[in-house]
């Protein structure tokens, strides 16, 4: 009887031995295939159906909502004139009531300008004008004395300012130049002439 005991026991373990021989071959096979391990990574696919597809859409949408005008930003008017082919940057105080509004809402607030640009800190915007820039102007000599004109959208010539710089102090290549109108394009360049002749 101890022998037929020992032989069931014997059987026992061998029965084990081999299921776990066999497990553990058939899992080799799994992590092994054409001599390459084969590391099988689970994969979460988000979707519309996923928690995780739902918190990142909504994170989204909050970011792409937030972002608005800010109270210190600064607006910039950018205006092409086609007559000349100049542009000027005309940096303006932001209106009260563009503060927290969207790029939607300041295109709606601007129809005639076109949002080039736009972050909570600068706007700008772009408008093209059948028009010269209001940027030219002439020298000239007159009673003794420089006179600056303005040059208007249909070519004719506007004072703008009788300077009391005279015209004995100026050299001989100025006062040529002025004969005919000595052509400047824009204020800081005019202001540095006319700084210069003093």
């Amino acid at each position: 009887m101890k022998n037929k005991t020992m032989m069931i026991i014997v059987a026992i373990l061998l029965s084990i031995s081999t299921i776990y021989i066999i497990y553990d071959i058939f899992r080799d096979e799994d992590v092994y295939e054409n001599g390459e391990k084969n590391t099988k990574i689970s994969e979460v696919i988000e979707d519309e159906c996923t928690e995780e597809y739902v918190e990142q859409e909504e994170i989204e949408n909050v970011s792409s909502v937030e972002e608005k005008v800010s109270a210190n930003a600064i607006l910039v008017l950018k205006k092409y004139y086609t007559k000349c082919e100049h542009t000027l940057n005309e940096y303006v105080e932001l209106p009260q009531e563009l503060v927290n509004m969207t790029e939607e809402e300041v295109k709606e607030q601007y129809p005639d300008w076109e949002v080039i640009g736009f972050t909570p800190e600068q706007i700008i915007l772009y408008k093209e004008f059948e028009d010269v820039c209001g940027e030219h102007f002439k020298l000239k000599v007159e009673d003794g004395k420089v006179s600056v004109y303005i040059v208007n959208s249909d070519g004719t010539e506007s004072l703008y300012e009788k300077t009391d710089i005279s015209s004995e102090y100026l050299t001989e290549t100025d006062l040529i130049n002025m004969e005919n109108g000595l052509e400047i394009y824009g204020k800081e360049e005019l202001n540095k002439i006319i700084e210069d002749f003093e």
